[in-house]
């Protein structure tokens, strides 16, 4: 069992490791189960844990209520977003739009049960050439654009529905970005469908790469990718691993992919926990499933300059960013301010949460900033 300078953290370990290899819980000392849930919210891990806690009969009555309540608020938003997923997909089947699942759509599958993998969004990657057709097939859902101007079309709809349209995988203006085409091996679902299978090894390498790039590029990763990396590489599937290897190498991300096995191997086989992947462990556990927010705000003071230059940045993006965002500015240049008026107005009305939120992010980390 690892130990760290957590209790709890050390427990949510021990708990990981018993539900996803189906091993027996060991005794353990007194932990704060308050905290131990909040980390388990904040890993996106509960669901993972709590047959688990169940079982072994270590919760109070009201600890296993407030428990029970995440439980049951992640299974109503994951049937309707399975519902929602259908109905979409059959409309791309329909048009003949080719799609791919990713991420946690095709990890779930690994689990011992589908419901164990929490999912805050749904990640598909589509012919981008058709995006006139997905955007009506979205619209036509309810569904508003959030953003386009990046690597990817996210589509928003009340209360808890996301969906993260990719047109590639990762971003050419981001330090990591690895050429990386998963269509040249992927596999049609069959039935009828559009829909095209990633396949093993391409599934593995696109886990392990987004995982380095929340890691190494935006604000840091949790322990749901260690175990969605450990599942994929001891199920039933026989993986090409010369094949990942290479891949990995071409990548350059072969030493982190090797303190990655490390850390899982610890976690799951009483592997020896080395100092790299203890330092990883650390690292994971200061912010949530994908970091810590204001650690990618102070990259982006530090990028931008002040407070100022970064909010500049983020009410008037630069042409480019408008263009790719809304493609209208393409036929019709001149309506760029009309474009900026419009997506102050849009974002505020949609997005007005999570404006809030990067503002206090903001205003936090400009005061860590200056204190350095």
């Amino acid at each position: 069992m690892i130990q760290t300078n957590c209790k709890e953290i050390d427990y949510l370990l021990t708990l990981l490791r018993s539900a996803l290899t189906e091993q027996p819980l060991p005794p353990c000392e007194e932990v704060d189960y308050d905290r131990l849930l909040a980390l388990a919210a904040k890993q996106q891990v509960y669901t993972m844990l709590l047959p688990t806690l169940v079982k072994s009969g270590v919760l109070s009555e009201k600890q296993q209520r407030e428990w029970n309540n995440y439980r049951l608020s992640e299974l109503q938003k994951m049937l309707t977003v399975d519902a929602e997923r259908k109905a979409i997909c059959a409309e791309l089947d329909k048009l003949n739009i080719a799609y791919m699942f990713l991420k946690g759509l095709e990890i779930r599958e690994y689990y011992p049960l589908v419901a164990m993998r929490q999912m805050s969004d749904n990640d598909i990657l589509y012919d981008a050439s058709r995006r006139d057709d997905l955007v009506k097939v979205m619209k036509k859902h309810g569904y508003y654009i959030g953003a386009s101007g990046g690597i990817s079309d996210d589509f928003y709809k009340k209360p808890f529905c996301t969906f993260e349209f990719h047109r590639t995988l990762f971003n050419p203006k981001e330090p990591f970005c690895p050429d990386f085409d998963p269509w040249q091996h992927a596999e049609p679902f069959g039935d009828g469908s559009a829909r095209m299978v990633i396949s093993r090894e391409d599934n593995y390498l696109y886990a392990l790469g987004h995982m380095y790039k929340h890691y190494a590029c935006v604000d840091g990763c949790g322990i749901r990718f260690v175990c969605d990396l450990y599942l994929l590489s001891h199920s039933k599937d026989t993986l090409d691993w010369d094949y990942i290897e290479s891949e990995l190498e071409r990548f350059g991300i072969r030493e982190f992919h090797r303190t990655v096995q490390t850390l899982a191997a610890a976690v799951f086989e009483d592997g020896e926990l080395t100092d790299e992947a203890k330092a990883l462990l650390d690292f994971m556990f200061e912010g949530g499933v994908f970091g810590n927010h204001i650690v990618d705000m102070t990259g982006e003071l530090e990028k931008y300059g002040s407070k100022a230059g970064y909010l500049l940045h983020r009410l008037f993006p630069s042409s480019e960013d408008m263009h790719a965002e809304y493609r209208t500015l393409n036929d019709k240049p001149y309506l760029l301010w009309f474009y900026y008026a419009y997506r102050l107005i849009d974002k505020y009305r949609h997005n007005r949460k999570y404006m809030q939120r990067d503002l206090n992010a903001l205003k936090n980390t400009k005061k860590k900033h200056e204190d350095k």
